[in-house]
């Protein structure tokens, strides 16, 4: 009877073990999967505060930042504000601003900087909840630099100083300076 306890104990384990070994290499594959997926700028769809779909098919050319936040996000907020005051820096690149959130909740966080007038910056809603699964991540807030080619240049988690993303987003202009 103890003989066929530890066996079903010892078999008990073995495919906790193998579950949890699977688990591992599945979760492996899929970030792969994904890492893959973004080194060019994903196929995406999300809408605009007006409710029309943007798609990534309309963005022809880079720099582009992609930037996702929400409204109730301290850290999303210092970011942004900071960008928008660089935003002369940026002209030349287009930003899109997406969130989860409920248009008016972006409406009105976007609406609280004064420059927001720039025609590179696009808010954009993710009512479908899609970000996770395009870009591998829902961290807020999370930014994704692409060059003049839309080549992932550079993924930064987590609040960001404005050098920092304006480093790897002018990075082509400066190389073609020197």
């Amino acid at each position: 009877m103890r003989k066929a306890i530890l066996a079903i104990i010892a078999i008990v384990f073995a495919v906790l073990v193998l579950l949890l070994l699977f688990g591992i290499v599945n979760k492996i594959d899929k970030i792969r999967h994904i890492s893959e997926r973004i080194k060019t700028l994903p196929s995406f769809s999300f809408f605009t505060l007006n409710n029309e779909p943007f798609n990534s098919s309309d963005i022809r050319e880079g720099p582009l930042l992609v930037v996702l936040f929400h409204p109730e996000c301290e850290h999303c907020h210092y970011e942004i504000s900071e960008l928008m005051e660089s935003s002369m820096s940026l002209s030349g690149s287009t930003i899109l601003l997406i969130s989860s959130a409920a248009r008016d909740s972006i409406r009105k966080f976007i609406n609280q900087f004064d420059n927001i007038q720039a025609t590179n910056l696009i808010p954009l809603a993710d009512t479908l909840y899609q970000f996770g699964d395009i870009f591998g991540s829902s961290a807020v807030p999370s930014n994704y630099i692409y060059d003049k080619e839309l080549k992932l240049v550079k993924v930064l988690y987590g609040e960001v100083k404005t050098e920092t993303i304006l480093k790897y987003m002018l990075r082509d202009e400066d190389d073609r300076q020197n």
